[in-house]
Parts: C-alpha cells; sequence; structure tokens
C-alpha cells in the first residue's frame, strides 16, 4: 500500500502536480483510509471540491494590488522629495516668513 500512496502522495508527502492535473495551489493526496483527496489551495473548494477554484483569481488580485502598492510608494517617494524641495526653497527665500504665514493662513492654521 505504501507504494501506491507514494504514487498518489499523502500528507506527508504531496505529489507534485501540473496546471493539467489541478488548479494552481491545489494538490491530490491519500487520507488515512486510501482515500484520494483533493488539498484546496483556496477556499471555494474547501467545502465543494466542484467548485470553480480561485486560486489562479486571487493570485492574479494580489498581483494587481502589490503593484498599486508599488506605485503609491513611488509617488509618495516623489511627493516627499518635492516637499523636501520646496520647503528648502521657500526656508531660503529672503521673504520665507510672510511665504509661511501666507500658507498657514490659507491652509486655515
Amino acid at each position: 500500500m505504501s507504494a501506491v500512496q507514494a504514487a498518489l502522495g499523502d500528507r506527508d508527502a504531496s505529489v507534485a502536480v501540473t496546471p493539467d492535473t489541478v488548479p494552481a495551489g491545489c494538490y491530490w493526496w491519500t487520507d488515512p483510509d486510501g482515500d484520494l483527496a483533493l488539498m484546496p489551495g483556496c477556499m471555494a473548494r474547501v467545502q465543494d471540491p466542484e467548485a470553480e477554484c480561485t486560486c489562479d483569481k486571487l493570485g492574479a488580485r494580489l498581483a494587481r494590488l502589490e503593484k498599486k502598492v508599488r506605485e503609491r510608494q513611488a509617488a509618495q517617494e516623489y511627493a516627499d522629495t518635492w516637499w523636501t524641495a520646496l520647503r528648502t526653497a521657500v526656508e531660503n527665500h529672503p521673504d520665507a516668513a510672510t511665504i509661511l504665514a501666507d500658507a498657514r493662513r490659507r491652509a486655515g492654521r
């Protein structure tokens, strides 16, 4: 029986899968009773093995969100650099006190 289990996989040694065998994130293993079971990588298949797998969809969604975070971080870095340069320029201006007072007034402070 162990040779069969090794061929099908079990909890300790799951069988590598290809995109043609099961969706990404899921794998097959043999339970203690010898039955082949699908180990889902997504919540959609936890209750229903026949449900549409959401692994690829969640992975794509994660990739889009990670890209958006990187873009926002880059935008924030640019804004920080711009703010530092602007603040330095204002502080070095002969009318710095007047400019800062006007800015505070416009900001309601």
